[in-house]
C-alpha cells in the first residue's frame, strides 16, 4: 500500500515538475517572441511611402506668370497629398479654343480647369465628362461648403435634364468688381468732368484725342469680348464673351441678342466711337502684351478691368515711362445712349472644372476625387493656393493672416517676390474665393469704390436657368458653329464700318436667318415653356 502510495507521489510529482517545466517553456518562449518581435518592429527600416499619384491637367498659361516646374505649391502638393501634377499647357488668351480642340482631340486630361457650364454642357450630354454628382460621397469638404455657403440651388443650376451636374464649381460672392477705369491725372489736368454717360464719355475722349494725337483712348483685350460684356449690360443685353442667349423678361422669351434692337445701338456707339478714333482699331486683334503696354506706357485713357487690386502697379509703370502724376482710377459706370445704367450681372459662380468619364476606370480614381475634394474646397487647400506656407509667405496675427514683408502685394508694392510668378499661388485650382484674401488684398479706394456701387444697385439681375435637354443642347451646338463666325465677324464690320448699321442690317438678320438664328431661339423657348 505505501509502496502504491510512494509511487503514485512519485508520478504526481513528475506530472507536476513536467508541468512546471512546460509553464516556464511556455513563458520563455512567448518572452522570447514578444522581445523579438520587439526588437524587428524597433529595428527594422522605415516603411516605403506609397508612390505618388501622378495625375494630368490642362491649365490656362498667362503672360505674367509663366508655369514653372519647380513652383512652390505643386512641391506642397506632392508633399501633402502625395500628388503630382502633369501639367499641359493651354493659352490663357485663347483657352476656349484651347479646351474645344482638347475634347474634340479625344486625349483629355485627368483634370481640365478654368470651364463655364456652357462651354461643356454638349460633352457632358455626350458622356464624355464624369457627373460629379453620382460620386458626392467621396467629396465631403465640396458638400460642406455647398452647405455652408447656402448654395443648394445654385448647384442645382448646373444639372442637366438628367438630373447630373457634371462640372466642380467655384463661387464667389455677388460683388461686381470688373469696372470702368480711366486715366484721371489725364482728365483732372485738362478740367474734364467725370463722364456720366457715354456721350459724354464720348465727347470727353475726342477732346482728349485731339490733345493727345498718339493715344488709343478706349482699349481692351480678349478681342474686345470684355469690353462688349461690360457694355452689352448697359443696353440690357449679353454680348462678348458673355454670350448671345438674352432673356426678355417683359415677354417671357430668349432671344437671339446679336438680332435684337438693343445690339444694334451697341454697335451704333461702337462704330462712332471707332470713326472718331477714340476706339483702338488694334482691338480685336492684340495680345495681353499689347494691351498691357498701352496701359503702362500712356496711350490708353479708358478701359474695363477687375480692379480688386488697385492700380499701384499701373501707376508705377506710368511713373517710369515719364508721367510721375499718372494714374488710374476706378470709373463709375456711364449710362448708356439707350438710358441704362448697369454693370453685368455676377453670377455667384466662379469657374469650375471638368474631368473626362475614362478616369472611372483608373486605379487612382477615388484618389483623384479626394484630392479635387481638398484642393479646392477645404480649408487648408484654399489657404495653400491664395496665402501659401505658413512661415514662408504669410503668418497668422490676432487680427488674421498677413504676408511677409518680402511679398509683393497691392498693400506693399515694395516687396520683392511675387507669389503667384515666384511659387503659382492662386493660379491652378483658385476656384472658389477665399473672402479674407479677397478683401486683404483690396486697397481701400477700391473697397469704398465697390460699397458705393453696391448701394446704388448697379449690376444687373441674373437672366433665369434655362434647362436644356442632350439633344437641344447638340442641336445648339451643330447651329452655333454656323451662326457664331458669321455673327462676330459682321459684328466687327459693323463697328469699324465695313458694313452700315442702317444700309445692312436688314441683310444681316437674313443671313443669320438663313443660318438658324430662329431656330436656336424656337430651341430655347420650347425648353422655356416645357420648364415653366
Amino acid at each position: 500500500m505505501n509502496e502504491q502510495r510512494s509511487s503514485e507521489n512519485i508520478q504526481f510529482t513528475t506530472f507536476m515538475l513536467r508541468r512546471s517545466t512546460m509553464k516556464k517553456i511556455i513563458v520563455i518562449v512567448v518572452t522570447l517572441g514578444i522581445f523579438l518581435l520587439t526588437g524587428i518592429v524597433g529595428c527594422s527600416p522605415t516603411e516605403e511611402p506609397a508612390e505618388p499619384i501622378v495625375l494630368s491637367v490642362l491649365y490656362n498659361e498667362k503672360e505674367d506668370a509663366p508655369f514653372q516646374e519647380d513652383w512652390l505649391i505643386l512641391e506642397e502638393y506632392k508633399k501633402r497629398q502625395n500628388v503630382i501634377l502633369d501639367v499641359r499647357l493651354g493659352d490663357d488668351a485663347d483657352y476656349g479654343t484651347v479646351i474645344a480642340q482638347t475634347f474634340e482631340s479625344g486625349n483629355i486630361p485627368d483634370i481640365v480647369l478654368k470651364v463655364w457650364p456652357d462651354t461643356i454642357e454638349s460633352y457632358a450630354a455626350s458622356g464624355v465628362l464624369l457627373p460629379f454628382s453620382d460620386y458626392e460621397n467621396l467629396m465631403p469638404n465640396f458638400m460642406d461648403y455647398i452647405k455652408e455657403h447656402n448654395l443648394e440651388s445654385e448647384l442645382d443650376k448646373l444639372r442637366l435634364d438628367n438630373g447630373k451636374y457634371y462640372i466642380l464649381p467655384g463661387y464667389q460672392r455677388e460683388i461686381q468688381v470688373q469696372q470702368w477705369i480711366y486715366r484721371r491725372d489725364i482728365f483732372e489736368s485738362n478740367g474734364l468732368e467725370i463722364p456720366n454717360t457715354y456721350d459724354e464719355l464720348f465727347d470727353a475722349l475726342v477732346r482728349l484725342k485731339e490733345i493727345y494725337p498718339d493715344t488709343t483712348p478706349i482699349t481692351a483685350s480678349w478681342g474686345g469680348a470684355h469690353l462688349f460684356a461690360m457694355m452689352g449690360s448697359g443696353y440690357g443685353i449679353p454680348a462678348g464673351w458673355a454670350g448671345t442667349r438674352s432673356y426678355n423678361e417683359a415677354e417671357s422669351r430668349w432671344q437671339f441678342a446679336p438680332a435684337t434692337e438693343n445690339y444694334k445701338e451697341l454697335y451704333r456707339f461702337l462704330n462712332r466711337c471707332y470713326q472718331a478714333e477714340i476706339l483702338d482699331p488694334e482691338i480685336f486683334t492684340q495680345g495681353d502684351e499689347d494691351y498691357y503696354n498701352k496701359i503702362q506706357d500712356g496711350r490708353a485713357l479708358v478701359t474695363v478691368t477687375w480692379i480688386t487690386s488697385g492700380f499701384d502697379n499701373w501707376n508705377a509703370k506710368l511713373e517710369e515711362n515719364g508721367f510721375p502724376d499718372g494714374e488710374w482710377a476706378a470709373l463709375p459706370v456711364p449710362e448708356s445712349t439707350i438710358g441704362i445704367r448697369a454693370l453685368p450681372a455676377v453670377n455667384p459662380f466662379r469657374k469650375g472644372l471638368v474631368v473626362p468619364a475614362r478616369v472611372i476606370n483608373e486605379p487612382y480614381f477615388e484618389d483623384l476625387l479626394k484630392f479635387l475634394d481638398w484642393a479646392v474646397y477645404s480649408e487648408e487647400g484654399m489657404t495653400l493656393t491664395t496665402w501659401g506656407v505658413e512661415g514662408t509667405t504669410f503668418e497668422n496675427t490676432p487680427n488674421g493672416k498677413v504676408y511677409l514683408p518680402n511679398i509683393k502685394t497691392p498693400k506693399n508694392p515694395e516687396g520683392t517676390l511675387d507669389i503667384t510668378a515666384e511659387y503659382g499661388l492662386n493660379t491652378l485650382f483658385n476656384l472658389n474665393e477665399n473672402e479674407e484674401f479677397e478683401d486683404y488684398k483690396k486697397p481701400p479706394e477700391i473697397v469704398a469704390f465697390l460699397d458705393r456701387s453696391l448701394e446704388a444697385g448697379e449690376t444687373a439681375k441674373m437672366s433665369p436657368q434655362l434647362a436644356l435637354d442632350s439633344n437641344a443642347i447638340e442641336a445648339i451646338r451643330i447651329l452655333d458653329e454656323k451662326i457664331a463666325p458669321y455673327a462676330s465677324e459682321a459684328g466687327q464690320s459693323f463697328i469699324t464700318g465695313e458694313l452700315s448699321i442702317d444700309e445692312d442690317w436688314d441683310d444681316y438678320l437674313l443671313k443669320l436667318e438663313q443660318k438658324g438664328y430662329k431656330t436656336l431661339e424656337e430651341i430655347w423657348n420650347a425648353a422655356w415653356e416645357e420648364q415653366k
